[in-house]
């Protein structure tokens, strides 16, 4: 685990790597048309990926998504979604937000 420690006048902050994971995975129950994986699996642990550099975030999302949603509207939701709460939550800004759609979820008859 990662922790970047932030100091000024008033005293020293500390965040871990895994903040941002969960920051994250916050904000993708909020988008509607992701599928969410299975708490704590294989897959929902490799989903979120995110790099600290200075005071810069970088993040990467590998999603699944409900059949019958626009992919295109859903990561650009999925986008501004997780820069915002990032931002709004940390002091760091969001540089790069990548969705990576890699499962289409089909509803069983």
């Amino acid at each position: 685990m990662k922790v970047v420690n932030r100091f000024d006048e008033t005293g020293r902050l500390v965040y871990s790597s895994e903040i941002l994971r969960d920051i994250v995975d916050c904000a993708l129950s909020e988008v509607e048309g992701v599928v969410k994986y299975t708490a704590n699996s294989k897959q929902a642990r490799e989903s979120i990926k995110t790099e600290i550099v200075e005071d810069d975030v970088y993040v990467d999302v590998y999603v699944k998504l409900a059949y019958n949603v626009e992919v295109s509207d859903i990561a650009s939701k999925l986008q501004s979604t997780i820069k915002n709460t990032i931002e709004s939550m940390t002091e760091f800004k969001v540089k790069d937000v990548n969705v990576h759609v890699i499962e289409v979820e089909f509803e069983e008859n």
